[in-house]
């Protein structure tokens, strides 16, 4: 049978559990930034991938430079997108 925890296990537990939940948090929205803004995750992807030692910071890096890569063919493909409907509604109007 187990024992139970003490005062201050339970408060190192509790502790290590915050810091992971904003650890996740801080990478979701590295992530979000770097998909949503192609030109910083590709800032945060050469910074963490050539400047880390850890194995970690460069995985993370590497993940950046994937979502911001996504990130701009998404809006390549949205201005592209935007382009060919106003050249479609202006032969369509007589221009």
């Amino acid at each position: 049978m187990e024992q139970p925890l003490t005062l201050e296990e339970k408060k190192r537990v509790r502790f290590e559990a915050t810091v992971d939940i904003l650890y996740l948090l801080s990478l979701l929205s590295l992530y979000v930034g770097a998909f949503l803004n192609p030109i910083i995750g590709i800032v945060y992807a050469i910074i963490l991938k050539s400047g880390s030692l850890s194995e970690r910071a460069k995985r993370v890096g590497h993940i950046c430079l994937i979502l911001a890569l996504i990130g701009l063919g998404i809006w390549v493909l949205f201005f592209i997108i935007i382009v060919v409907i106003g050249v479609a509604v202006g032969l369509g109007s007589g221009f």
